[in-house]
């Protein structure tokens, strides 16, 4: 059995209506007709459901057709299908309906019951065209963004590439000439320096090349991370010990305080994020300060924060810490560079565990990042 032809008639005249009525009966089509005897109360019918075709009389006493003709083709009316009856033959107004919205036009004097069916037809087919069109266009402008952001993905990387590893890699040279230099000259103390720096920058290239492929990395795993239970005491210890050398150089004192913390993770994943973070805040400390992994139940949730002492950070600088475009380059309290990928690899990671990696922080108190984990604390002993 065929769909009913949801119909809603808005009009003030008995007689038209009654007109329309008999057409409609006449006409085949298999329909539900809702009378509406004014603009007002065919508003609140099309708000009350939604109808296959709305017949819309042009002049009505107590609405302007074309403001009741937007809001009835917007989505507070319902985005209904529109299709305008008028006893005028202005082929002037019927063009301005149509460019209002409305899917046809037709004059109560072309009324017969195969006209009226046709039309109503010819409203719904265009009505689903369009929805179609509506959507192919929302895709394309979905794939054109998506298209956007991965070509300035490629542009940073680029752009990283070419600044900072290239960098990296200048220091290198100039370390290696120098050393070269001080082995003809036998200058020992020159030649511990330089193996200090070729030691050290070879380190931060390392490390930046490391961010860079693991951030590629995820953002072309589409797969599903698998979540396990986890002893987050034992990743976060783990993680100061990772960087206790670089602590200790600036009399930075790391504490974990999430004694018997279990949570729902991905070790890898977590064990990444901690380190990232920990390792940017020895970067950002001043000698003598202190950064600090805790754990705290929030009902059913585990909050972990990673908290420094350090420089801290302006609020605009804050809004735009995880914008890929925004990215700087920037120095520790020891001469440290940094790229800022380690944060953004740490925003992704924490969204693939399916949390959101958010800051707080004052200059010159220090910075909290802080995400949300599902998991149980058991406290020891």
């Amino acid at each position: 059995m065929a769909a009913m032809t949801r119909i809603l008639l808005i009009d003030d005249d008995k007689v038209d209506r009654a007109m329309v009525r008999r057409a409609l009966e006449k006409s085949g089509l298999g329909h539900d007709l809702v009378e509406a005897p004014n603009g007002a109360t065919g508003l609140r019918r099309a708000k009350e459901q939604a109808f296959d075709c709305v017949l819309l009389d042009y002049r009505l006493p107590d609405v302007d057709a074309f403001e009741l003709l937007a809001v009835l083709l917007s989505p507070a009316g319902g985005s209904q299908a529109v299709l305008m009856l008028t006893g005028e033959t202005d082929q002037e107004i019927a063009f301005r309906l149509m460019r209002a919205g409305a899917l046809d036009f037709l004059t109560k004097a072309e009324v017969t019951p195969s006209s009226l069916a046709r039309a109503i037809r010819h409203a719904n087919a265009r009505r689903e065209y369009l929805t179609e069109l509506n959507l192919a266009r929302r895709e394309a402008e979905e794939k054109s963004l998506e298209l956007d952001r991965l070509n300035r993905q490629q542009t940073f990387l680029f752009s990283i590439i070419a600044h900072d590893l290239r960098n990296h890699f200048q220091v290198l040279l100039g370390w290696s000439d120098a050393l070269g230099q001080a082995v003809s000259a036998g200058n020992v103390a020159t030649i511990d320096r330089g193996a200090q720096g070729i030691q050290k920058a070879t380190g931060q290239a390392y490390a930046l090349m490391g961010s860079l492929f693991a951030w590629a990395s995820l953002q072309m795993d589409t797969t599903t991370t698998s979540l396990a239970d986890i002893d987050l005491e034992e990743i976060a210890r783990e993680t100061v010990q990772g960087a206790a050398e670089a602590a200790t150089e600036k009399r930075i004192s790391l504490v974990v305080n999430c004694s018997g913390v279990q949570v729902r993770g991905h070790r890898d994943m977590l064990a990444a994020v901690l380190r990232n973070l920990v390792n940017n805040a020895v970067k950002f400390t001043p000698p003598g300060g202190a950064v600090t992994i805790t754990a705290c139940p929030r009902n059913d949730l585990v909050e972990v924060e990673v908290t420094d002492t350090g420089v801290g950070m302006p609020p605009h600088r804050i809004s735009s810490l995880f914008e890929l475009d925004q990215l700087i380059s920037t120095t520790g309290t020891a001469g440290e560079r940094g790229s800022g990928f380690g944060l953004l690899l740490c925003r992704d990671l924490v969204e693939r565990l399916g949390a959101e990696l958010t800051v707080s922080s004052t200059v010159n108190h220090g910075t909290t990042f802080r995400f949300m984990l599902a998991g149980v604390l058991e406290l020891a002993g």
